[in-house]
């Protein structure tokens, strides 16, 4: 049975086909460019190209004032990357990581000043601790904190560290400079430990997830309850978790670097 072609709404094709066109350009187009190779008036050319721009889809060159594809774009396949693709494929990791250590793993992703738990596996043990899926964290707390804090800067591990420290529990490091020593530590031992520093009477052990660039994307780690679970206890977990982690960096690096885009492709393909 032949395909059928759905009815398309034509301003919405014809901006989809620019981002197309100027996917496929090895040069940057300008407004009369885009015209000719969508065929459709300049003035139409125009008015997408800058409605386009103005939700940072493309960008324009200040001198030639001609456009290329801008960053909106390349977000959306990271938030895609981020929040579909790694969950995937990290979930067998947690599962494993769960059942071993008889903690909840939790995996997640940083977003401006939060962190997103993305996945997760429960605990086998009837006394456990856990969060939803969805759950937002601020950027500072716990293990998730620590590990993107080393992640960044690493040359200058001051330049994210400013303020003041919230102090959710007694026993949170809210003075910068042991803070600064602690994130320094995070990054000699590839992972970092919470010691009822974000919540009462919960643990966690953490390493991260990075990308092909050495850039940390997320972060897996282990949560329980600090009854069951003291400092050599977790110690004890950081290869497993590591070795997840760094399983998981390789697994979503083959996944990132297929030559098909999706959003791209099902455009070209009307998909």
């Amino acid at each position: 049975m032949p395909k059928t072609t759905p009815e398309l709404v034509p301003a919405v094709d014809r901006a989809l086909r620019m981002l197309v066109t100027l996917q496929k350009s090895s040069e940057d187009r300008t407004v009369s460019d885009l015209a000719r190779d969508l065929r459709i008036p300049k003035s139409s050319a125009h008015q997408i190209a800058a409605t386009l721009r103005h939700h940072g889809f493309l960008e324009q060159d200040k001198y030639t004032r001609s456009y290329r594809l801008g960053p909106s774009l390349g977000n959306m396949v990271s938030h895609r990357r981020h929040h579909v693709e790694l969950p995937a494929l990290g979930l067998p990791y947690l599962k494993s990581l769960a059942e071993t250590a008889q903690m909840t793993a939790l995996l997640g992703v940083r977003e401006a000043n939060h962190v997103v738990l993305v996945a997760k596996a429960e605990s086998p043990s009837p006394f456990n601790i856990s969060a939803p899926i969805g759950h937002v964290i601020d950027a500072n707390a716990g293990v998730f904190g620590k590990l993107f804090a080393a992640g960044a800067h690493e040359d200058h591990p001051r330049t994210v560290l400013s303020g003041t420290l919230p102090a959710y529990t007694s026993k949170s490091i809210v003075d910068l400079n042991e803070y600064a020593r602690e994130i320094q530590t995070v990054r000699a031992h590839g992972y970092a430990l919470d010691l009822e520093e974000y919540l009462d009477g919960v643990v966690a052990i953490g390493a991260p997830v990075r990308d092909v660039h050495g850039h940390t994307i997320g972060a897996i780690c282990l949560l329980g309850l600090a009854v069951s679970h003291g400092r050599q206890q977790l110690t004890n977990l950081a290869q497993p978790v590591q070795t997840a982690c760094q399983s998981l960096c390789q697994d979503f690096d083959i996944v990132s670097n297929q030559d098909i885009d999706p959003i791209i492709t099902s455009v070209e393909t009307g998909a």
